[in-house]
């Protein structure tokens, strides 16, 4: 291995919980989608000053390909294309259809419950119940419903295009809303595979999307993973600024990280390239107050 010329320490670490349990503080995310960029930071001011989101195209066929429905399919190459998801509302929100359909089940795609549950289940209290919010969770769902996921095979022989959401909407007058699931990628939708994340610390990040992206994304890693080079991590994050620039963002979102008690971990440099050598993680916090 080669000589090491910079160290810092990442204190403040416990060991990593293994057990879910999914309830108004917690959800659970498939390891896949939180592992690939489909859900990034996206400055805020960007948004509003009203210019478009980026629109995204990833290969995710080694995340992907190992669902249940792509080995039986034979499906080799999976893409998925959408525009890019924040944390701040998305995130949430997609927290939410998780839960939904965890609770209710899987006797059928489609589910109708009340809105504000739902609501709930996206981490909003029901004093931000108003106009304004559902305009936000409309908006998320028509970002999510437009994740569209192609799997296909060696020259295109057979194919499916299906999505995150086959659809979903709500009706303020009955306080409902519908939530159709992909019928073939009820996986993403599932307990298994998924990993625990802590919308209390989502929260306690908010609007830190860099901290929140990180977080999500190394919960999703397997324990005791090898030194994670930043190069991964920037391809993780889609910064569009320059290197050292986003190696900038990485650290401070590391050491945000680390003040809330999450991290334990060194950050090295070796041939030109930081590395994050992970010794621990833990999703029971004590947050501090700021």
């Amino acid at each position: 291995m080669p000589e090491i010329t910079e160290i810092t320490t990442l204190e403040q670490g416990a060991k990593l919980t293994s057990i879910l349990d999914i309830n108004n503080t917690s959800t659970v995310q498939a390891l896949s989608l939180l592992r690939i960029g489909v859900f990034i930071p996206i400055k805020r001011v960007k948004l509003k000053n009203g210019l478009d989101r980026p629109v995204l195209k990833s290969d995710v066929s080694d995340e992907f390909r190992k669902l249940e429905f792509a080995r039986t399919e034979g499906f080799e190459n999976v893409m998925i294309t959408g525009p890019a998801l924040n944390f701040e509302t998305d995130f949430r929100v997609w927290c939410g259809v998780i839960r939904a359909f965890n609770t209710y089940g899987y006797n059928s795609a489609k589910i109708t419950f009340s809105f504000q549950e739902f609501a709930k289940s996206c981490g909003f209290t029901s004093k931000q119940l108003d106009e304004r919010l559902r305009k936000r969770i409309h908006d998320a769902l028509v970002r999510i419903r437009g994740q569209v996921m192609e799997f296909t095979k060696p020259q295109v022989s057979k194919s499916y295009i299906g999505g995150l959401l086959a659809s979903g909407g709500f009706d303020a007058a009955s306080d409902t809303i519908e939530l159709v699931a992909d019928p073939k990628l009820w996986e993403l939708y599932s307990i298994d595979h998924q990993v625990l994340l802590k919308l209390n610390v989502l929260s306690k990040l908010n609007r830190y999307e860099t901290a929140q992206c990180l977080y999500a994304y190394l919960s999703a890693l397997p324990q005791n993973p090898a030194p994670v080079s930043f190069a991964r991590l920037r391809d993780r994050l889609c910064l569009t600024s320059s290197v050292k620039e986003q190696n900038r963002a990485i650290k401070k979102a590391l050491d945000k990280l680390k003040s809330i008690g999450f991290l334990l971990g060194d950050i090295v440099r070796k041939d030109g390239e930081n590395y994050l050598i992970l010794h621990s993680l833990s999703q029971k916090l004590a947050l501090k107050k700021d």
